[in-house]
């Protein structure tokens, strides 16, 4: 992997269709990422697509591939990592738990596996997964210069940082909630110091 860019962005299926949900979502975490050059692994590009076969989500995640930048990086991971080194990252994802099935956590297990080579070969740039993958969250933030976060943690981290008011942040938080994507939140829970209110969905 390069490591040109200061920071690079990967966007894990759950994120990228929570981000179609609304434009105001997706503005904020725009707004986060700037000018971060931004990976969709070809494993989550493949899952919207098949997603987008189905009539049940064939609905959000067409608009969730159509909104994909055309300056975002699609990228072949079987270039960079093996099956064993994704298979390891599953594995310390799922802590113990038994996978409902083979597959599962296996884009963000591909991610860590990824930022883990990077790592390996020294490579400083920072790595972020925005994901709502509470495990897979945790794995990435042992890897060195990795970071996992969730939408929600973003959307916390704006307002501490007086990028958006508390209101705001509730506001969006109350569609991911609408659809099924988040939990209940308050505007009290994204000002709140502490950041408890939010739970783990805001704690990597």
């Amino acid at each position: 992997m390069s490591d040109s860019a200061a920071t690079v962005w990967f966007l894990d299926t759950s994120s990228l269709l929570s981000m179609a949900l609304d434009e105001e979502i997706e503005a904020a975490i725009l707004d986060e990422i700037g000018a971060d050059r931004v990976v969709i692994i070809d494993i989550v590009h493949d899952e919207l697509t098949h997603r987008a076969g189905i009539p049940e989500t064939a609905g959000l995640a067409k608009k969730t591939l159509d909104r994909i930048r055309p300056h975002w990086t699609v990228m072949d991971t079987r270039r960079y990592v093996s099956l064993e080194e994704v298979q390891l990252a599953q594995e310390d994802v799922a802590d113990g738990r038994t996978l409902t099935d083979d597959m599962q956590h296996w884009a963000e297990s591909t991610i860590i596996a990824l930022a883990r080579r990077s790592a390996s070969a020294s490579f400083t740039s920072v790595k972020m997964l925005l994901s709502e993958d509470y495990d897979a969250r945790r794995v990435a933030c042992n890897v060195p210069n990795t970071r996992g976060v969730s939408i929600h943690a973003l959307l916390y981290e704006r307002v501490q940082h007086n990028r958006m008011t508390a209101a705001a942040a509730a506001a969006l938080g109350a569609i991911l909630q609408a659809a099924g994507r988040g939990p209940a939140v308050t505007a009290s829970d994204f000002a709140d110091p502490t950041r408890r209110g939010l739970g783990r969905v805001a704690r990597p």
